[in-house]
């Protein structure tokens, strides 16, 4: 159908299933970058930076292979939106969580971001359409992904309190 959105791999089902498998491997390189960093803000600022460049890759890989790019896509006005306003939520959408957890021990924040990363990841697989993912991404996607993190930093952190409070 004109304008309906097409998954990259097929079907919605492979395409979720490649996000997961995406986002389990943009999780492991935050993880990794995140320990190997001097300073929790080092962390977080190599891990945006990481997330920003999966996140395009995821972007634009099918894309290109199917020749799929919306119309527009590469004028001023689209490039200046992208990196202006996308780009900096993308890396704040993974900054945050892993700032969150490399200062406070908080998994709930990662476990989050795994969540957002594959709804992020699935909504960046999908190609075609009547417009771009990244013209709805900071209305749709990103307060998905800060509601999501947010609960299960959330549900951490009363676990944690709970558990001190009973004593086990």
């Amino acid at each position: 159908m004109q304008g309906s959105i097409d998954p990259a791999f097929g079907s919605r089902p492979v395409n979720a299933a490649v996000s997961i498998v995406l986002a389990s491997v943009a999780l492991l390189g935050l993880y990794v970058l995140q320990k190997r960093a001097d300073t929790p803000e080092g962390g977080a600022a190599a891990s945006s930076v990481w997330y920003v460049i999966i996140c395009s890759v995821v972007y634009l890989s099918p894309r290109y292979v199917h020749d799929t790019f919306a119309s527009g896509v590469f004028r001023f006005q689209y490039l200046l939106w992208v990196f202006t306003i996308v780009v900096p939520l993308v890396a704040l959408q993974a900054g945050v969580p892993v700032y969150i957890f490399a200062t406070r021990g908080n998994v709930g924040a990662l476990v989050g971001l795994f969540a957002a990363t594959t709804l992020t990841f699935w909504g960046l697989l999908g190609t075609g359409g009547e417009s771009d993912i990244l013209v709805g991404y900071p209305y749709a996607m990103f307060p998905a992904a800060v509601l999501i993190i947010s609960v299960t930093t959330g549900v951490d952190v009363a676990t944690r309190k709970v558990t001190k409070r009973v004593g086990t």
